[in-house]
């Protein structure tokens, strides 16, 4: 599969999508963080969880490790 100008990954869709106010905030949030406009964070934030869904197994762990060699334990909920 190609990922030239002709392949899914190049074309829009348009969507309209109903979200709570404390989400809402959340994605503002992180495009501020990130730099960015709200759709572009939406996008990213999709593709992160897309990822991890596709990498993640019911009993995987995965850590975040700290700058100061600590570490946090993500835990994904169903």
């Amino acid at each position: 599969m190609s990922d030239g100008p002709n392949s899914d990954s190049e074309v829009t869709i348009t969507v309209q999508a109903e979200l709570s106010k404390s989400a809402f905030d959340a994605l503002k949030d992180l495009a501020r963080r990130r730099g960015v406009d709200a759709n572009t964070a939406l996008q990213q934030a999709i593709a992160t969880d897309k990822l991890i869904a596709d990498n993640v197994g019911i009993h995987d762990k995965v850590l975040i490790e700290r700058p100061d060699k600590t570490y946090a334990r993500v835990i994904f909920s169903k």
